[in-house]
């Protein structure tokens, strides 16, 4: 019988980390080859999110939260004006006053706070943050239901909120360019579909709920433009086909115990379609002398 699932709000990165169960992150890992994901596993390696994005998540959606999160390193060279390293005695002394805190410098802090006051400055994106809970962690367990092993599996939401009675799981990501062309290519590519997929299954799963799933996507600099995506069933189908398969292929690879690489055997290299040009001549391709 499966473990029951469970939902836990506000928890902070490091313990979300520490809940040992599979997620999506690492999960994604195997698309890459079996190989890879094996070596991850065995030299874990959880990187905590880059210090902008922390910071824009943190702006936005825990605003009271982010002077304790946060330490703004502002230093400036008496002789040049510039900002010190991050290092030498005035460093060390910063760090030793700020303990447990996430330190950023004065214009990561600024970026992040033009985030919270475009996304916050846009009326759809607040239909959404108006009421709700932040850094959601969900544990449940997965496999029974699809005919494949059980597994432990975890996510993390950025917001879960409820309009009407329906359940959101709300995303936040900054982006260099959120036109829908440009993000739909971007999350094609980082296996975004998987995730969403990951979520409303996991979520589901706990409470007996088909959730909405709704991307907010913020550009990193400025003017800071802001889309708010639906996700579609098509993506969450698609998702959820993937992250299935990748759980097969996991568990056969930990029944024979052979984690095989990106390709097996020698391969013909082939080049890109811009690689090569149109040839109007034939001379062009060296068969005429």
């Amino acid at each position: 019988m499966s473990e029951p699932g469970v939902i836990t709000s506000r928890v902070p990165f490091e313990d979300y980390t520490a809940v040992e169960a599979m997620n999506i992150s690492r999960l994604k890992e195997l698309a890459r080859s079996p190989q890879h994901f094996r070596y991850a596993i065995d030299h874990p390696k959880e990187s905590a999110p880059l210090s902008l994005g922390r910071a824009a998540h943190c702006a936005v959606l825990e605003p009271e939260r982010f002077s304790r999160e946060f330490a703004i390193w502002d230093r400036r060279s008496g002789k040049t004006g510039n900002l010190c390293p991050r290092n030498g005695q005035y460093w060390d002394a910063f760090q030793v006053a700020n303990p447990g805190k996430t330190i950023i410098n004065a214009d990561e802090r600024d970026d992040a706070m033009a985030i919270q006051k475009a996304v916050r400055g846009e009326p759809l994106a607040m239909r959404y943050l108006e009421s709700g809970e932040p850094e959601v962690t969900m544990e449940w367990t997965t496999g029974e239901q699809w005919g494949l092993i059980p597994r432990r599996c975890k996510g993390r939401i950025d917001w879960l909120t409820r309009i009407e009675s329906v359940p959101y799981l709300v995303g936040l990501k900054t982006a260099r360019d959120c036109r829908p062309f440009v993000f739909g290519s971007a999350a094609a590519k980082l296996g975004y579909a998987l995730q969403w997929a990951w979520y409303l299954d996991g979520y589901f799963e706990i409470t007996h709920k088909l959730p909405k799933i709704v991307e907010i996507v913020v550009e990193s600099g400025p003017p800071h433009a802001v889309i708010v995506y639906r996700i579609e069933d098509d993506i969450l189908v698609e998702g959820r086909d993937k992250y299935l398969e990748l759980l097969k292929i996991l568990a056969e690879c930990e029944d024979s115990g052979v984690w095989p690489g990106p390709a097996q055997g020698e391969q013909v290299l082939t080049l890109p379609s811009w690689y090569y040009q149109v040839h109007d001549d034939v001379s062009d391709l060296g068969l005429v002398a």
